[in-house]
């Protein structure tokens, strides 16, 4: 029997990468929880995983328009029969003798379609325990809202108030941040970091972060920019699984005048964020949220119709971070920050007060009482704040 089971999925990081803050925060809470993460959708067919994420990318990458009207149509036309017709037919099944075997005693999804089949089949009478669903966006899309849900973990007040518009009870839903790595709570000294990457403090750093699957685009024409910029600029480039990318910035690095260092896929971008000074980046909700945690302000570059227009909304309102829609954008918003100290620092103190690096902490917190059967009626009007 597991304790725990969280179903995500393998697109653009961000379901994972949630997941994984919480089961290292349980671990932290508490010995010996058996837990689990699934990816569900290479659980119902490794073959339709490999092409919902092709075909996830290439929309986002090549159409985002046509995606971004994909996003507003799903909004408002729920898919539920037809996401149940296909499971008949193909996944549920598996999903069942995939449940029974594990018999978890909680469930939490960090991706929608997980949540909507869960919320389906307990409707049903065929599973019950406990389901969690945690919103990896700050948006209160419909696709994530299921009948069947006991309690939504939420990145701020904008999806509560979301999610109550759309009918979700309030004390359903509990604000705790968008869970990510404990490690953006204890980042090293600046100083130590400015040693470690070979930098100068007096110099702004520019980090520029293209998604995990290089998702950003025309990042060489970005760095053409920042390299002709007439202020002194040191950058970061992080261009994550994309070799392509990677390969022709090492190339065209030896033509920059400006110091520019650049970087595969890593696991210490908490450093990274840290010793930074601004961060541009596409507004993925893990990626703001890490951002935020460690009070970096941000230019958001091209944000892509759907849930990082909402992403970026959320951090205008917060005042943590700019949209940037093209490289004459980018120029003037960068001279804008940099040369102005009260405009920059009141992005600081936006993203600073936005951040929550112990939302894991706090969300294991919750997930713990739920185990415990501490459900609302036993632990009256629970909230974030008194978890």
């Amino acid at each position: 029997m597991l304790d725990v089971i969280f179903l995500s999925a393998s697109y653009g990081g961000g379901h994972r990468q949630a997941s994984l803050a919480l089961t290292k925060a349980l671990d932290l809470c508490q010995d010996k929880l058996h837990t689990e993460i699934v990816d569900f959708m290479e659980l119902i067919s490794p073959a339709i995983n490999r092409f919902t994420r092709f075909t996830y990318t290439k929309s986002v990458r090549n159409t985002p328009a046509l995606y971004g009207y994909f996003y507003r149509v799903t909004d408002t036309l729920k898919l539920d029969t037809l996401m149940e017709k296909h499971l008949t037919n193909i996944g549920l099944g598996k999903i069942l003798d995939f449940l029974a075997e594990r018999s978890p005693r909680l469930v939490v999804a960090t991706y929608p379609m997980a949540a909507g089949v869960i919320s389906y089949i307990k409707r049903q009478g065929l599973f019950d325990a406990p389901l969690v669903t945690v919103i990896t966006d700050n948006t209160a899309h419909s696709q994530w809202v299921h009948p069947e849900t006991d309690f939504y973990l939420v990145g701020s007040e904008q999806v509560r108030h979301g999610l109550i518009y759309q009918g979700v009870p309030d004390p359903k839903i509990l604000v705790t941040g968008i869970p990510i790595d404990l490690k953006f709570s204890r980042t090293p000294p600046r100083e130590t970091l400015y040693a470690k990457f070979g930098l100068r403090p007096e110099i702004p750093v520019i980090l520029v972060m293209t998604g995990a699957v290089g998702m950003l685009r025309g990042i060489p024409a970005l760095c053409q920019v920042l390299d002709e910029f007439p202020l002194p600029l040191q950058v970061l480039v992080i261009t994550g699984k994309d070799k392509g990318l990677y390969q022709h910035l090492i190339e065209q690095r030896g033509r920059f005048n400006k110091l520019f260092k650049i970087y595969q896929f890593i696991d210490n971008v908490e450093e990274f964020m840290a010793v930074s000074n601004l961060l541009i980046t596409k507004a993925g909700g893990l990626t703001i949220s890490e951002a935020l945690a460690v009070g970096l302000p941000m230019l958001i570059y091209r944000p892509i119709p759907g849930q990082e227009t909402e992403n970026t909304r959320y951090l205008l309102d917060a005042g943590a971070a700019l949209p940037v829609y093209d490289l004459k954008d980018l120029k003037a918003k960068l001279h804008l920050v940099l040369t102005q100290k009260h405009f920059y620092e009141a992005l600081r103190s936006g993203a600073q007060a936005a951040g929550r690096p112990e939302a894991a902490n706090m969300a294991a917190r919750i997930l713990l009482s739920l185990l415990a059967g501490e459900y609302p009626g036993s632990v009256p009007a629970m909230t974030a704040s008194t978890v």
